[in-house]
């Protein structure tokens, strides 16, 4: 497994604003909006692709800046533009 890649991948998603921890020995990322608590993903390395813990596969291995911005887009929360009126 490629250690420095799963590295990489928590400096880019830090880089979008997101709180990163390595779990270990499992070897896989615990990323988070910290703006939304319950924003939340899980990333493996599973035969050289960025999984989610739902199996989403986010991109290979070697591109950890693309794969930070799909992880950062999951992780983004919009406010809502619509104004409801009663």
């Amino acid at each position: 497994m490629d250690v420095n890649g799963l590295q990489r991948l928590a400096d880019h998603l830090r880089e979008h604003g997101l709180q990163v921890v390595a779990l270990e020995p499992e070897m896989r990322l615990h990323a988070s909006n910290p703006l939304h608590g319950m924003l939340t993903e899980e990333v493996a390395v599973v035969d050289g692709s960025y999984v989610t813990s739902f199996g989403h596969k986010i991109g290979e291995q070697g591109h950890e800046q693309r794969c930070a911005a799909r992880i950062a887009h999951l992780l983004t929360a919009q406010p809502s533009t619509q104004v409801v009126t009663p």
